[in-house]
């Protein structure tokens, strides 16, 4: 068993153990919460929702089967939707319990320990899925119900999954932002759109515009502005009349009407929507629309801008790790050079010219390894920008620049060309990334062959090395030489990795995935 399903196994384990104990407690963090439709239902009806919702997380920890979550998102998406909830207010009522579950957690393990992290990590995987699963059906479901009432819903239903795509899909917090505002236009007719994100407690950032009037300003204050009193307020604004209301907006002097919207997280207020210019004005049908539209724009652009914070997370966890191996190659390195240097200026003033040439021998191959080390962490520092060009030039840029230089042979071939999702890109960048610095720096190879086979439903890379091998129970073992990492990337894409290697015969990584 790995050690990611080993984990999910005692986190699963765990929450049978307490899960009597966190179902009231999640049951009753759902009452609380401050006008939802949950107020509706009984102590009881919660209880029996959160009862099920736990063993639900239980299982598929344990078995990591999404049919588990099927059966319980089918039937929680019918039930909420039928009963007039907003997918925002069952989405918070699912995340509810993760605050039921943590104390347990941080009660089991070592406070401050790896295995805390790592649990949490479990359970935030487990309630993505349930939560992006019943995100999915309920979009899907809202969407046939809209589609029997008239073509207008139709229309509104669509940038509705459209916007949940983008929290799903996990795009970044620009990309959500122009489809929100690309969305909100079509949606209501109107002639532009812009999104104001609060910065601090006291300013409104105007941080996308699109259309036309576009503001003449890049924030608004949230005491003095139209803006600001949607958020002081919590409540949606349309003014079609007088001017004077126009211009205290502040946006434009150009604006003729326009829709305010809030945008609120758990109830909080992290900005404001808003649409401008429409022929002939707004009407309430649009207030009733934007307001709709702005309670899942306010998921997805809440979700990309913690996904962004989480990126920024890894950055410096990948800095880190850079810096420990700085200190712990190169520095050692240049400390060995400095010594072997001194034993040679030694031996000449003694005469002792053989142990002279041992000693510079020994400098220069510790130079060279310090140069090497040195140009791997370059690399990583300065990666190639896979985003803008590509897997295919990235890997190839990676074995120009360390690999051939390095004096390693180097082949490179590639069949059917394409781009691939950046997720995906950069995930297989990364596995590349392990496996040659594997050749490099252990494999005592002279020559690399890469080969990269794009086809309609999969992905094949091949990386063959020459090198000196090694025992195949490290394999199985699942560690070492970065094979742990390897092995987890590969798996992340639900992917196939085989190795083949022994001792003194070279290696060859084969990594597949299914597009």
């Amino acid at each position: 068993m790995s050690k990611k399903s080993s984990n999910s196994q005692e986190l699963a384990e765990l929450l049978r153990k307490h899960q009597d104990e966190i179902i009231p407690v999640w049951a009753k963090k759902i009452a609380d919460l401050p006008n939802t439709h949950f107020k509706q239902l009984s102590l009881g009806d919660l209880t029996n929702w959160t009862s099920k919702g736990i063993a639900t997380i239980i299982e598929t920890l344990e078995t990591n089967s999404d049919q588990v979550i099927e059966r319980y998102i089918s039937d929680l998406a019918i039930v909420r939707l039928q009963a007039g909830f907003p997918i925002y207010e069952v989405t918070n009522g699912l995340l509810l319990s993760k605050e039921a579950i943590i104390p347990f957690i941080w009660s089991f393990y070592p406070a401050g320990s790896s295995e805390i992290i790592e649990a949490v990590i479990q359970l935030d995987v487990c309630l993505r899925k349930l939560i992006g699963r019943f995100e999915e059906l309920f979009s899907e479901k809202m969407y046939y119900q809209l589609l029997e009432e008239s073509q207008k819903q139709l229309v509104e239903s669509e940038a509705l999954q459209r916007t949940m795509t983008a929290l799903i899909q996990g795009l970044a917090l620009d990309e959500v932002l122009e489809i929100v505002c690309f969305e909100a236009r079509k949606l209501t007719g109107a002639a532009g759109s812009a999104v104001l994100l609060l910065e601090g407690e006291d300013w409104l950032e105007v941080t996308i515009s699109t259309g036309d009037p576009l503001p003449i300003i890049d924030r608004l204050p949230v005491q003095d502005s139209l803006a600001g009193k949607a958020v002081r307020e919590g409540s949606p604004l349309l003014i079609n009349e007088p001017r004077s209301q126009l211009q205290a907006y502040q946006r434009n002097p150009g604006l003729e009407d326009l829709i305010v919207v809030p945008l609120l997280v758990d109830g909080k207020s992290i900005g404001v929507i808003d649409v401008v210019n429409k022929p002939k004005g707004f009407v309430d049908e649009d207030l009733r629309i934007m307001s709709l539209f702005a309670d899942q724009a306010a998921i997805a652009i809440e979700n990309a801008r913690l996904r962004h914070q989480a990126e920024k997370l890894v950055v410096i966890e990948e800095r880190q790790r850079l810096a420990r191996e700085l200190h712990d190659s190169v520095t050692q390195s240049l400390y060995s050079v400095t010594l072997f240097a001194d034993a040679a200026r030694l031996a000449l003033s003694s005469g002792n010219t053989a142990e002279a040439i041992g000693n510079l021998t020994e400098l220069r191959n510790m130079a060279r390894e310090a140069m090497l080390d040195m140009r791997l962490l370059i690399f990583e520092l300065h990666p190639p920008i896979l985003e803008k060009e590509g897997l295919v030039t990235a890997i190839k840029t990676r074995l120009e620049s360390v690999e051939a230089r390095s004096g390693i042979e180097t082949e490179f071939m590639v069949e059917g060309e394409r781009r691939l999702p950046i997720s995906i890109e950069s995930e297989l960048y990364r596995i590349s990334q392990e496996a040659l610095n594997n050749v490099t720096k252990h494999a005592k190879a002279q020559c690399i062959k890469m080969k990269l086979l794009f086809n309609s439903r999969t992905f094949r890379m091949e990386i063959w090395d020459d090198g000196i091998g090694f025992d195949p129970n490290i394999i199985k073992q699942g560690s070492g030489m970065g094979l742990r990492g390897i092995k987890e990337r590969v798996q992340k894409m639900n992917g196939e990795l085989s190795i083949d290697t022994s001792p003194g015969q070279g290696t060859t990584i084969v990594v597949e995935i299914d597009l």
